[in-house]
């Protein structure tokens, strides 16, 4: 639910057998050999039989983990906004204004320490749903965190996502006061460039909280990757690793920041699990992000589905009150106690155009696979990174067409092992 709401407020690619037989160089030596060739031969028979199985097991799993994600994922929805109906209809909402307001009568005062109880109240009422996404990590064996590193993290990210409500949220109720018929206009302006500062300090005000970020030593790797760089005419400030495997087992990589934030990071898992080709792969799809703007893109697609909530908030949200003023008892849209039903209709908008997002996504990453393996003209490094990643990552090579339609910002690992091996230089 915190990750949901955290969205309203601003707005992760991936097994070869050799067999060799020696041919004898006489009679009894041949006979001793077929005798041993039989024995290798049945062994590795079984060795292949059980990697078979293995696998197949495997994909039972990560079936069985994407569909208890999925299901947790729309849960989730629901009883965040069941959570923010009750808030509003049961009176909780203008009970906490009513409060705050008995300490300060000053406006501002009123919104920042709503904002805050707000943001706690939904804290501990969304962390049952919390604990499940964690629950549900340990079990399919992917989480290494303990529970109290993974709930310090999750304090962490309250904090942060409370200095951001704070100022997002005081600065629409300023609008909402100043200009309440055209507070949505100066909103969604002031979006765009909240977006793009967020996006541009993100790499080192805000990730360096969670993770630790060292540059990547010399050597093959490091070298690798600067070629790439220089070949693909990226610049970028410095090519870092993360301790990604203090939370998880997963491998991801990403090209992050903007101007002269902009950065390589490579997560742990993936320089541990994956070969330098497959690396050189993996980035150079994050490096096809960054040169066919796909940041900016999205920074733009963000923005004007932003316009438009706000813009749906600015035409039902007056009305919703009016309708139901004896039941809500809010005063107008600028009153603080309406912040919940501003989420609500955010939210809701949100389900109505949620596969708008994920296709625009897929659209963007089968570019950037295009242009890794345009500049790498790897195709087994490609397709043997895409089986690795969704080996590790335990993802759904085939979900249903539903769920990715709706839900899948990357196209499934299936889609994109055979575009690469029906892609033609």
């Amino acid at each position: 639910m915190l990750r949901i709401l955290s969205f309203v407020l601003l707005i992760l690619l991936v097994s070869v057998i050799i067999i060799q037989a020696l041919p004898a160089e006489n009679q009894p030596e041949q006979t001793s050999q077929v005798s041993a060739i039989t024995d290798t031969s049945k062994e590795t028979s079984s060795q292949t039989m059980q990697s078979e199985l293995e696998k197949k097991e495997r994909l039972e799993k990560a079936i069985e983990y994407q569909k208890a994600k999925n299901i947790h994922y729309f849960v989730d929805q629901g009883y965040t906004i069941l959570f923010l109906v009750l808030f509003l209809f049961l009176g909780i909402s203008t009970y906490l204004r009513g409060r705050i307001e008995r300490i300060t009568k000053k406006r501002f005062w009123v919104v920042a320490f709503y904002t805050l109880l707000f943001l706690i109240l939904t804290f501990i009422v969304g962390f049952p749903s919390s604990y499940y996404g964690f629950s549900l990590e340990h079990k399919y064996e992917l989480s290494n965190q303990t529970f109290f590193q993974w709930l310090g993290e999750q304090l962490k990210s309250l904090f942060v996502l409370a200095i951001i409500a704070l100022i997002s949220v005081e600065g629409v109720y300023l609008a909402l006061k100043k200009a309440p018929r055209t507070w949505w206009i100066y909103v969604s302006v002031v979006f765009i460039f909240f977006t793009v500062v967020m996006v541009n300090l993100a790499p080192v005000l805000i990730m360096p909280l969670f993770n630790k970020y060292t540059p990547l030593p010399e050597g093959e790797l490091r070298s690798k990757l600067v070629n790439l760089s220089h070949k693909a005419n990226v610049k970028v400030e410095d090519i870092f690793t993360m301790d990604e495997s203090k939370q998880t087992k997963t491998a991801n990589a990403m090209f992050t920041g903007l101007g002269n934030t902009k950065r390589i990071v490579l997560g742990d898992n993936l320089i541990d699990e994956f070969t330098p080709d497959e690396i050189e792969v993996v980035i150079a799809h994050e490096m096809g992000h960054n040169l066919l703007h796909h940041i900016w893109k999205f920074i733009l697609l963000s923005s004007i589905s932003a316009g438009i909530g706000f813009f749906l908030i600015h035409l039902s949200g007056g009305k919703i009150i009016n309708k139901f003023r004896n039941r809500l008892k809010i005063e107008n849209m600028a009153d603080v106690a309406g912040l919940p039903l501003l989420f609500l209709i955010f939210i809701v908008y949100g389900i109505i155009t949620m596969p708008i997002g994920p296709a625009f996504s897929r659209v963007m990453e089968r570019q950037a696979d295009k242009f890794a393996l345009d500049m790498t003209h790897n195709k087994e490094a490609f397709i043997s990174a895409m089986n690795e990643l969704a080996y590790i990552n335990l993802s759904d090579p085939n979900p249903s067409p539903i769920i990715e339609f709706l839900l899948y910002d990357h196209p499934p690992i299936s889609k994109r092992i055979k575009f690469a091996q029906e892609y033609e230089f």
